[in-house]
């Protein structure tokens, strides 16, 4: 029976040794922004006058710039717009514990007409 008890110690272990690396969960992020970009509204879906809210999930390095656009959310015409919009976003670093990390949160575009 000892091996199971090494297995299982070596399994609580790890989470704690990977939890340090792990980005910081902000939420919105839009607080956090030094520098932002409006999207430019898809002629398709303005002339479809398709309106709606997009939100864009994404990581943002140590150095605040955009390191990931992970998803999206809302209408499928108007996601690429506000993916495109929200890499040129600039943000204020992120600390944990005195040292710059990454941070994952989200960005909300409201495409209105």
């Amino acid at each position: 029976t000892p091996e199971p008890v090494k297995t299982a110690t070596a399994e609580q272990t790890e989470p704690k040794s990977q939890l340090s690396d792990e980005p910081l969960n902000v939420g919105s992020l839009v607080a956090y922004a030094t520098r932002q970009t409006s999207p430019v509204y898809p002629s398709a879906a303005r002339s479809s006058r398709m309106t709606g809210l997009v939100k864009v999930e994404l990581t943002v390095d140590e150095n605040g710039n955009v390191a990931e656009v992970q998803n999206a959310s809302g209408p499928i015409m108007l996601q690429a717009a506000a993916k495109d919009a929200v890499r040129n976003w600039k943000f204020r670093p992120f600390f944990r514990d005195g040292q710059p990390v990454k941070a994952v949160g989200y960005v909300s575009f409201n495409f209105a007409l």
